[in-house]
């Protein structure tokens, strides 16, 4: 009688126990869609969040991103190595779960979390992200802007940002072919927190979202900017 009683008791734990949840931000690349930057947002009470960063990685900002891309936000259930997901279009999704070096593997997807940054935090080096576009405008005719952006940190609290936009446009009309270029440059002390970069300069101040990503490089309002190697 004890031992039928204590696998009854047992069995009934194993039932009664709830689906484990996940919480915070991670960040991966889809090697299936040409390396693609994934970003997934678990909420502790069953929400994410994907495919979209918000403007704050704050409970508000999770709200204000599903509002706005209401496609994107999803409730999820997670049960052992199995994550479910069930879409407000009504569809669902089967992923298989695992943790990985500190991370999560779902299906192919290798997924690090979001690390925050101690306040009063110092960076250190150029970051720099390249953009290129070639839009065909007409039979012969085409346009490539080119848009790279820097961003020095210094460990003294100082920053500069330089942006440089190209444009070449190339006609098969003699004298028609443009090429030209202009820069724009910030500079002043930046602090960091959390995932709040603070830039101040200029006559005012702005905020954006970062985080470290691998590498040593900065995820800057969902772009990334790799940082480049120290002069030698």
């Amino acid at each position: 009688m004890r031992i039928r009683l204590i696998l009854i008791l047992l069995l009934g734990g194993a039932v009664s126990v709830p689906a484990a949840s996940l919480n915070g931000l991670y960040f991966g690349l889809d090697n299936m869609r040409g390396f693609a930057e994934v970003y997934w947002w678990f909420q502790p009470d069953g929400r994410v969040l994907r495919n979209t960063l918000p403007a704050s990685l704050t409970t508000a900002g999770f709200n204000s991103a599903c509002q706005s891309n209401s496609g994107f936000c999803a409730t999820y259930t997670l049960n052992g190595a199995k994550l479910t997901i069930q879409n407000k279009d009504g569809k669902t999704e089967e992923w298989t779960y695992a943790v990985l070096n500190g991370g999560i593997q779902l299906n192919y997807l290798i997924m690090t979390p979001v690390d925050k940054f101690a306040a009063g935090a110092r960076l250190s080096g150029t970051f720099d992200r390249p953009s290129s576009t070639t839009i065909h405008s007409a039979p012969g005719s085409n346009v490539t802007i080119t848009a790279p952006t820097f961003y020095t940190f210094k460990p003294d609290g100082t920053f500069t940002m330089l942006s440089i936009v190209g444009v070449d446009a190339e006609s098969r009309v003699k004298g028609a072919s443009v090429t030209s270029s202009q820069q724009a440059q910030k500079a002043g002390t930046y602090s960091l927190h959390d995932n709040v970069l603070e830039l101040t300069g200029n006559g005012g101040s702005e905020q954006h979202m970062i985080f470290p990503v691998a590498g040593g490089n900065l995820n800057i309002d969902g772009v990334v900017y790799k940082k480049q190697a120290a002069a030698k």
